[in-house]
């Protein structure tokens, strides 16, 4: 991303403020605007739903995870594959015999996976599942995330509720949300998708409206950069949502019929990967900054 070029730098202000009121700036310049740049694409990839960074030993790499059959089916055909930042698939077979595996988090050396009515838990060192956690009442899980201290939440989109796993119990921490689908734990909120809604959830459930009326409903949420977040709907769109200012739609290929399920962005390779789901492909993009 292009930052706006600082004639002066105060003394003592961080990379990361800079960064944040470059952010702000833009959601507010009308001459400038946020932009996709396509980088690369992995195609061959059965019914991708969701990506993760994983972050393990120092090195990074991506999983995806592959449905490879019906989305509401326990056929067994589903699994993990592992890629790279520079587009490469690394291995098509990294965990097998999922059903139709959905949303992925990490914390720790396990990755946790909606996979239907259960949580698969995934140890990122030897590839193996180690434990398959029922939700109970579970209907279609969707989206998975992790907050810092380990606690793993899951939404259920056809039950509009969403799931708490915390020292190994699992409740209800969310009902009657609409549609709950994508998810994103900070350190002192639950950012939810709910239908065309984006809303975030403080530790007393009391909710505040980030984004409103999208066109779609909402599939995956990933942070990028100061509080800001890049906004998937699964028929093909992809938004930016600024902590100020107005949203953007930055990507829309709901006419060719290309999916945009569950992304995410990776600060360490400054690249967006989106699941194109029944497009069969992975796609990567440089989120740029660009003066019209």
């Amino acid at each position: 991303m292009n930052i706006p070029y600082i004639k002066k730098i105060t003394a003592g202000l961080s990379i990361a403020a800079l960064m944040c009121s470059s952010l702000a700036a833009l959601a507010h310049e009308p001459d400038q605007s946020v932009a996709l740049q396509p980088v690369w694409t992995i195609e061959d990839i059965a019914t991708p739903e969701s990506v993760l960074e994983v972050v393990n030993k120092r090195q990074n790499y991506f999983l995806v995870s592959a449905i490879d059959g019906d989305p509401f089916t326990k056929d067994g055909k589903g699994g993990l594959v592992k890629i790279n930042s520079r587009g490469e698939l690394l291995d098509k077979n990294w965990v097998t015999g999922l059903n139709a595996p959905k949303g992925m988090a990490q914390f720790k050396d396990k990755v946790y996976v909606a996979d239907i009515d259960e949580v698969v838990v995934v140890d990122i060192n030897t590839a193996k599942v180690v434990e398959k956690i029922p939700m109970p009442g579970a209907i279609l899980l969707n989206d998975v995330a992790s907050d810092e201290r380990g606690t793993i939440y899951i939404s259920d989109t056809f039950a509009a509720r969403v799931y708490r796993l915390k020292n190994n119990k699992v409740d209800v921490y969310l009902e009657e949300v609409v549609s709950a689908n994508g998810l994103w734990a900070e350190a002192d909120r639950l950012v939810v998708g709910a239908a065309n809604q984006l809303i975030a959830y403080d530790r007393l459930k009391k909710t505040k409206q980030i984004g409103s009326d999208f066109p779609f409903e909402i599939d995956g949420i990933t942070p990028f950069k100061c509080n800001n977040y890049l906004v998937s709907s699964w028929e093909g769109q992809v938004w930016f949502v600024p902590k100020k200012g107005q949203q953007t739609l930055l990507l829309d290929s709901v006419a060719e019929g290309v999916n945009t399920a569950d992304i995410m962005y990776s600060e360490s390779a400054k690249l967006l990967l989106v699941p194109n789901f029944f497009a069969n492909k992975v796609s990567a993009y440089r989120v740029k900054a660009n003066t019209q």
